[in-house]
């Protein structure tokens, strides 16, 4: 394997732990200061994780040159 392809593959999975764990963690932080229940913090942080992961592995689709 080329290293670019190596580099481009390794940052996408990484911009797309850290676009999940940004999500979870604003949604969570948002419903709790809001004094959500508990069960809509947690589904709708786990929700905004899979969006946020796919939304980092779009963008970085985006500007992928390969």
């Amino acid at each position: 394997m080329r290293q670019d392809l190596w580099f481009a593959e390794r940052l996408r999975f990484w911009l797309w732990i850290l676009g999940a764990i940004v999500a979870f963690g604003l949604v969570g932080l948002l419903l709790s200061a809001l004094k959500a229940p508990p069960t809509l913090t947690w589904a709708a942080a786990a929700g905004a994780a899979v969006a946020g992961g796919w939304g980092a592995n779009q963008v970085m689709q985006r500007y992928s040159k390969h």
